[in-house]
C-alpha cells in the first residue's frame, strides 16, 4: 500500500502530476490499468483523465482524449469506491442519480466523500490539496454541503457565503503549487488574472508573481508562461529567452516557437534563419504548434536567408495550421494554389483562402487582382483586379501587371 492510496496510483500521481516527463507518464499507465481491472477505484480515476485531454495534465503528456472512455472509467471508480473519483464525477457533470446510487454503496453521502478526500490533503497528498482547492473554486461545496438560498437569513447572505467559499480555495491551489504540483496553479492563476464577479477584482500583479513563482521552481509550463510577461519589457528579452529554453529543454514543446520567432526577427539575437528552422522543426513534434507550422512555412516559402525554397513543404505547413481554423499563411497558401507552387493548381481554393482573411498583404492583393483580371475561377473584372493591383505597395510583380492594362478615355480599365 503507497502513502495515500495504493502503489500504482501513488506512482502514477508522481509521474503524472508532480514531474513533466512523458516516458515517466506513460510507463505508469500500464500498471494503472492492471490496478483499475483488479477493482481500484482511485486507479481508474487516475487513469481517467489520462484520458480526458490536455486539460487535465500537461500538455505534452502522451495521452490521446477518449470521450468514451472517461465514461466508462469514471463509473468504474465510483463502483469501486473512489472518493476522487466522486467528485471528479461531480466536477465534469457526470454524477448522475444513478452513480450517485452506486456511491452509497460506499458513502453516506457527499461529506463522506469530501471528508476523505479532504483528509489526504492534510495530511500532505498535492494531488488531494488541488481537488478540495476547485471544490471550493467551482463552488462543488453548495452540493456537497448540500446548501440552498433558503438555508440562510437573506440572499445577501447566501452570496457571502459563497463568495467566502470560492475564496477558501486560494490556500490549498498554493499549499499544492508550492509543493511541487504545477498544474495545481492553473485555477489559482485564472482567479487572480481574470476575478471573479461579486467575488474579487482581477489582480494582474498577483497572477504574475504565480507565473514568476511557478518559473523558479522549476516548472517548464510556467517558465514559458513567464517569459510571456518579461519579453517585451525593457532589459529583461534575455531572460524571457532563457527562460523559453529552460522550458523548451524540459519538453515545453510551445516554448520552441518563441525561441525560433527570436532568431527569426534578429532584434535580440543575430539573425539566423536556419537556427530558427530548426527550433521550428524541434516544436513542431508537437502536431498541434500552429505558431511553428506558419514560421517554418513562411522560411521555405521564400526560401532565403540560408533556408533552401520548398514549396511542397511550406503547403504542407500551412495546410497543417489551417486545419486548426488559423489563417495567418493564407496568403501564401494562396499564392500557392493559385499558381501551382508545390501543389495543383486551385484557383477557386486560392480565392476562398484570400477571402477567409481580414488583413491586407501585396501577397494576397497581388493573388485577387491576378484572380479578377484573369477571370480564374469567376467572371473576368479587370476594374476590380487592377484596384487589387493598386494597393500593393513597391511590389514589382503588380507593377508589371499593371502595364498590361490602361484607361479609356471614358475611365474604363481595359486590357492593352
Amino acid at each position: 500500500m503507497g502513502k495515500y492510496f495504493s502503489d500504482a496510483v501513488d506512482n502514477a500521481i508522481e509521474a503524472i502530476y508532480y514531474t513533466y516527463d512523458r516516458e515517466k507518464a506513460a510507463a505508469a499507465v500500464q500498471p494503472l490499468a492492471d490496478a483499475a481491472n483488479a477493482g481500484d477505484g482511485d486507479a481508474a480515476y487516475i487513469l481517467s483523465r489520462c484520458v480526458s485531454g490536455p486539460q487535465y495534465s500537461w500538455d505534452y503528456h502522451p495521452f490521446q482524449a477518449n470521450d468514451e472512455a472517461v465514461e466508462h472509467l469514471i463509473r468504474q471508480s465510483i463502483i469501486n469506491g473512489s472518493a476522487m473519483g466522486v467528485l471528479g464525477a461531480m466536477r465534469c457533470g457526470m454524477l448522475t442519480p444513478e452513480m450517485e446510487e452506486a456511491m452509497k454503496q460506499h458513502y453516506s453521502g457527499l461529506q463522506e466523500v469530501w471528508n476523505v478526500v479532504y483528509e489526504k490533503a492534510q495530511a500532505g497528498c498535492l494531488f488531494a490539496m488541488n481537488m478540495i482547492g476547485n471544490t471550493y473554486f467551482w463552488l462543488d461545496i453548495v452540493r456537497i454541503e448540500n446548501k440552498g438560498p433558503e438555508d440562510f437569513p437573506s440572499k445577501a447572505a447566501f452570496g457571502q457565503w459563497l463568495r467566502e467559499n470560492e475564496l477558501k480555495c486560494l490556500p490549498w491551489f498554493e499549499r499544492a503549487f508550492e509543493g511541487g504540483m504545477g498544474f495545481a496553479g492553473r485555477n489559482m492563476y485564472n482567479l487572480y488574472n481574470d476575478g471573479e464577479e461579486g467575488v474579487m477584482e482581477p489582480d494582474k500583479s498577483k497572477a504574475e508573481a504565480i507565473a514568476r513563482r511557478g518559473a523558479e521552481l522549476g516548472y517548464p509550463d510556467w517558465q514559458e508562461r513567464y517569459a510571456g510577461f518579461l519579453l517585451n519589457r525593457e532589459g529583461r528579452a534575455q531572460e524571457a529567452l532563457d527562460l523559453y529554453f529552460a522550458a523548451a529543454k524540459q519538453g515545453q514543446l510551445s516554448s520552441w516557437f518563441y525561441i525560433g520567432k527570436t532568431f527569426q526577427e534578429g532584434k535580440l539575437v543575430p539573425k539566423d534563419c536556419v537556427q530558427a528552422m530548426k527550433c521550428y522543426e524541434l516544436g513542431l513534434q508537437d502536431p498541434d504548434q500552429i505558431g511553428c507550422a506558419n514560421r517554418a512555412g513562411e522560411l521555405l516559402f521564400h526560401g532565403k536567408d540560408g533556408i533552401p525554397q520548398d514549396y511542397a513543404r511550406a503547403v504542407q505547413l500551412f495546410e497543417q495550421a489551417h486545419g486548426h481554423k488559423n489563417t495567418w499563411g493564407n496568403d501564401m497558401l494562396g499564392t500557392c494554389y493559385l499558381f501551382g507552387y508545390g501543389c495543383q493548381k486551385d484557383p477557386q481554393r486560392a480565392l476562398m483562402l484570400f477571402q477567409e482573411v481580414d488583413y491586407s498583404t501585396n501577397l494576397l492583393n497581388y493573388g485577387l487582382g491576378t484572380i479578377y483580371t484573369e477571370g480564374l475561377g469567376v467572371p473576368e473584372d479587370i476594374k476590380k483586379g487592377v484596384e487589387y493591383f493598386q494597393k500593393c505597395k513597391n511590389y514589382a510583380p503588380a507593377q508589371e501587371a499593371m502595364l498590361k492594362f490602361k484607361k479609356t478615355l471614358f475611365g474604363k480599365w481595359v486590357r492593352r
